[in-house]
């Protein structure tokens, strides 16, 4: 169970805390939560008016139209239509505060969904996780644009700042959608917004929830309130590991805490205890009675959705990724320990901000448009080893070996090597991991070298990872990489 500290502590928030909720549906139901990060769409049927209604507030459509929806199973939506063509669907999703915070409709939890579908195999999704505090572009009306926080774009669209939208759901979206898709170089298809309110009274309508923490974690710098409400103090709160029932109120701060120690104070450990709660309510949701209590959680968040899906589209996106291992998802966090860094706050800025290493977004970009390995190399299990030859002092391998982690790739990160212009990639394996090496070089737009180097060309000390290691694949980092991904030769922070 959570402790929660009140401490007087002040602050000047680095970032506000929040999680993006989503929908879990039941087959020909399309009810509750679209998986706020794994889109765990659950099977079920429509019954009742009482449930109509519920669908029809959260899809912003008529009672009749909803159980239609429901019924038909998603035929002939946009969804099943790109799903037939196997063409890419990225859907954002977009958590914000909600009326009852300062800045309702600063979105400070943003993720793509990217879901590619595939001839024979289950589908590949990826959950592409952005900071709220990417300083960025922000394009409105008339020409105009402003320079902001990239959680700005949501809440500019919903003020009235942004181009007119279709209708007023889509008004956010209108700003939001083409921001991201042109900083990440991949369409929008949809979106969902959502306040955590809806979060908190899903949870609490089916009863709360049982999450196995897997490690016990203490976040002192949990904020007590809002500061534009005069409450600018911390909370410390306090998790056990082990198997707890958690409200949503509880389940709600595990979710959102950002500065745990015992390594969850990381996005990427957030973004899997919030997966992990989406997990749980889904299980509870299926457990005996819960579907009965369906009614109640999509009336939780009927009022706290906006979304351009359609019920045929949720029907679709079940039909779609059920039965999708969720340890195949990939997990990818856009941060300062790849293509973002920070400003340096707050000795050499006055804010905290995030800025992209790449201006021009193409390294991002090139990544997040192959986001997808092919199967057949990621069915290898081949090892990978990333070597710094750029000649930096920077964190090349780390940051590869991490990317390509993400990716499902077993990757470590090597040592240096002498500096080389051209990235190398070397099938060290005997032709066993070749497809996985091919790919590689496909990505860095380089051939695959299968003769490994000479060991007398390393670096020295001989403590140093070798330029090939015997086995799997090894990628030589060269100086144009690195020139390419910082976007300027002379680039330098």
């Amino acid at each position: 169970m959570a402790t929660i500290t009140r401490s007087s502590i002040r602050r000047r928030r680095r970032s506000r805390y929040n999680v993006l909720p989503g929908w879990i549906t039941r087959k020909r139901a399309v009810v509750s939560v679209i998986v706020m990060f794994s889109l765990l769409l659950v099977a079920g049927g429509v019954y009742g008016v009482r449930l109509s209604l519920a669908l029809a507030k959260t899809f912003h459509t008529n009672p009749i139209s909803a159980a239609i929806g429901a019924l038909q199973g998603g035929g002939g939506s946009a969804i099943d239509r790109e799903r037939q063509h196997y063409q890419r669907i990225n859907i954002v999703l977009y958590g914000y505060g909600g009326d009852q915070h300062s800045g309702a409709f600063l979105t400070d939890s943003i993720m793509v969904i990217s879901i590619m579908p595939m001839a024979g195999h289950p589908p590949q999704i990826a959950e592409i996780s952005l900071p709220r505090d990417w300083f960025v572009t922000i394009p409105l009306r008339n020409g105009k644009s402003t320079a902001q926080r990239i959680n700005f774009a949501y809440a500019a669209g919903m003020l009235g700042e942004g181009p007119q939208p279709a209708s007023a759901v889509d008004a956010g979206a209108a700003v939001a959608d083409p921001l991201i898709a042109h900083l990440l170089g991949i369409g929008i298809n949809y979106f969902v917004g959502v306040d955590f309110n809806a979060f908190k009274q899903a949870v609490d309508a089916v009863g709360g929830i049982n999450i196995d923490v897997p490690a016990g974690f203490t976040d002192y710098q949990y904020p007590a309130g809002e500061c534009a409400l005069g409450n600018c103090g911390y909370e410390t709160v306090r998790f056990k590991a082990g198997l707890q029932h958690m409200n949503g109120a509880t389940a709600l701060i595990y979710a959102r805490s950002r500065h745990g120690n015992n390594g969850q104070g990381s996005d990427f450990a957030r973004s899997r205890r919030q997966q992990q709660i989406i997990v749980a309510l889904k299980a509870q949701i299926e457990s005996v009675g819960g579907f009965g209590k369906l009614p109640d959680v999509i009336n939780a968040l009927g009022n706290n959705v906006l979304t351009d899906l359609t019920i045929g589209d949720a029907e679709s996106l079940y039909g779609l990724v059920n039965g999708v291992n969720p340890a195949t998802v990939e997990h990818i966090s856009i941060d300062d320990t790849n293509f973002l860094y920070d400003c340096g706050y707050p000795t050499h800025c006055g804010s905290y901000y995030l800025y992209a290493n790449d201006q021009s977004f193409q390294s991002l970009t090139h990544f997040v448009q192959n986001i997808f390995p092919a199967p057949a190399a990621l069915a290898e299990g081949a090892p990978v080893t990333f070597v710094n030859a750029s000649g930096r002092n920077n964190n090349a391998t780390t940051r590869w070996a991490s990317l390509m982690k993400m990716a499902g790739f077993s990757t470590t990160a090597g040592g240096k090597a002498p500096t080389q212009t051209v990235t190398q990639v070397i099938d060290n394996s005997g032709g066993k991991d070749a497809a996985a090496a091919e790919w590689l070089a496909t990505f860095f737009g380089v051939s695959v070298t299968t003769e490994p180097a000479p060991t007398a060309a390393l670096t020295t000390p001989p403590a140093t990872p070798a330029r090939a290691a015997p086995g799997g694949v090894s990628v030589i980092l060269g100086s144009a990489e690195e020139q390419a991904f910082l976007g300027d030769p002379g680039f330098g922070h």
